[in-house]
């Protein structure tokens, strides 16, 4: 047997060269969208500190452009600064928009900044410049992935996923702007920006009716045991998201709070809409007993992609009557963690366990889904009901920071509340560019060789 050698000279860098890391996020702090402030993140591990830091509409690595925003005194090694700087109006570019019909987009493998950059400086020179940035081709372009089982990615995404209202200044209850939203963007803007796992909960509208469970326009995304949308529109949305984009996305429905207890007949109801709406487009798993028959987890995007297949459903079959129970389209719940009821040092020691691997651990080798949140009972041991945005700006910064370390190549799915105030899909991004830098690697030897 024969090994290839490959030689990775590093050396120490100049003091400049080691510069900070820095990237946007969109504050939780505007009533809307469109009222809330960019927030200026650095670190973590940040040791040679800019001077200043600025916000651009415009590449200032390209062209001379005044910055909307400054900011100085950096001197933590990582942080956040809410900046004075509006997102306003948010569009993408042409095709990538969800009214924007009969245009065929660009595709973007390396990702679309939208004109929102942030750079850092000594003076005037240029140390880095980072953007907002959609990335709807990320999963389809980064080399080697599609040879690498789901289970071994991290896959960024989204808790109560379609729980979005478009317009919350015309929303009258305070319940359902404060607790029940739990997003910024709708499923599609969630798509396009990069995230690639779903997480739906189903009631079913007009619990009363037994006779009509087939009645699509009955089946609604529930969040906080509250109504939110149809769920007919949000399959159309993701339908013609991967169309367009040929991405691999994974639909897990994860509960059914309101009308479907003690009726299987409403989960074959759901399940035909399943079948009407996506059916075309969902991956069809090989039932065969032979040797070769992979669990869904074990599938790799090549496999999945095969024949113009881009959704993997997860669903707990075993609600289903039979012989739907058995449905070749559907796929059983991967394991589910949340630190729903935790505080942030439990969420810690929790995520500690699960990243690990270790034989103590619940998480072995199979898909997983880790969702990082905080319900508002959990709130309450504060002596204060938070609301959801609240909770969401308190653990989804520390979650991510935690994540940048080498928990990143242990992940599989981590799904957030309002994940528009973090960077976990960059940090997704990097993490299977090292995962398949590795597998691609793995007859390799590597020596490193450091000089000072």
């Amino acid at each position: 047997m024969y090994l290839s050698f490959l030689l990775i000279i590093c050396y120490t860098l100049p003091p400049l060269l080691r510069a900070c890391p820095i990237y946007l996020t969109i504050s939780l702090d505007g009533k809307t969208l469109q009222d809330s402030h960019i927030e200026v993140n650095w670190g973590p591990e940040c040791h040679e500190y800019p001077e200043w830091i600025g916000i651009f509409n415009e590449d200032p690595s390209t062209a001379y452009v005044p910055p909307e925003a400054r900011i100085t005194d950096i001197t933590n090694s990582s942080g956040k600064i809410v900046s004075d700087v509006k997102i306003g109006k948010l569009r993408f570019p042409q095709g990538w928009n969800n009214y924007d019909e009969n245009v065929v987009p660009i595709e973007y493998p390396k990702g679309k900044c939208l004109p929102y950059y942030v750079a850092s400086f000594n003076g005037t020179e240029l140390l880095t410049v980072e953007c907002l940035k959609i990335q709807p081709n990320w999963m389809s372009k980064l080399d080697h992935i599609a040879q690498m089982p789901l289970k071994e990615l991290f896959i960024p995404g989204t808790h109560a996923s379609a729980a979005y209202v478009a317009n919350l200044t015309k929303t009258k209850s305070v319940l359902i702007k404060d607790y029940v939203v739990a997003q910024q963007f709708d499923v599609w803007s969630q798509l396009v920006f990069g995230i690639r796992y779903l997480d739906f909960s189903i009631g079913y509208d007009k619990i009363d009716d037994v006779y009509d469970s087939n009645n699509a326009d009955n089946f609604y995304i529930v969040n906080e045991n509250k109504l939110v949308r149809p769920l007919r529109s949000v399959l159309k949305d993701i339908k013609r998201f991967v169309q367009l984009s040929h991405e691999v996305v994974i639909l897990d429905f994860s509960s059914f709070p309101i009308g479907f207890y003690k009726h299987p007949e409403r989960h074959s109801g759901l399940n035909h809409l399943l079948r009407e709406e996506v059916g075309d487009i969902v991956y069809i798993r090989n039932t065969s007993t032979q040797e070769g028959s992979k669990q869904c987890d074990e599938l790799t995007i090549e496999e999945i992609r095969k024949d113009n297949k881009y959704l993997i459903i997860l669903y707990p079959v075993q609600e289903l009557p039979y012989p739907e129970s058995e449905s070749k389209m559907l796929c059983s719940n991967w394991k589910r963690f949340s630190t729903a009821f935790m505080n942030t040092s439990e969420a810690l020691d929790n995520m500690r366990l699960l990243f690990s691997k270790k034989q103590n651990s619940p998480i072995q080798n199979e898909g997983w889904v880790f969702q990082a949140i905080r319900s508002m009972e959990q709130s309450l041991n504060n002596n204060k009901l938070e609301t959801a945005k609240e909770r969401a700006a308190i653990l989804n910064p520390k979650v991510t920071s935690w994540l940048k370390g080498p928990w990143s190549l242990a992940a599989n799915v981590v799904a957030f509340d309002y994940f528009s105030n973090t960077n976990i899909i960059d940090v997704a991004i990097y993490a299977n560019m090292h995962k398949a830098f590795n597998m691609a690697n793995k007859n390799f030897v590597n020596f490193e060789i450091v000089s000072v």
